[in-house]
């Protein structure tokens, strides 16, 4: 189970090197599937603060992914 925590930090880790060379959307999704990772972990672990912390920053991430597509969708 605990490979499951390192894969979700990999994978946030990764999401911030490519956010950092402005691929926001992959980044946000990337930050998605690695938080869900945290948020399965974080029930088994019975961490609840980490797991409430991973589910706002996939609401956030969520809303990110809205703005891009919204943004993109009013600029054609």
């Amino acid at each position: 189970m605990e490979f499951i925590g390192w894969l979700s930090t990999s994978l946030i880790l990764c999401g911030y090197i490519i956010n950092a060379i402005d691929f926001k959307k992959l980044a946000m999704i990337i930050w998605l599937i690695g938080d869900a990772g945290w948020v399965y972990y974080d029930i088994h672990i019975q961490n609840l603060s980490h797991m409430t912390l991973s589910l706002i920053i996939i609401a956030i991430n969520l809303y990110g992914i809205y703005r891009i597509n919204f943004k993109k969708n009013n600029h054609d």
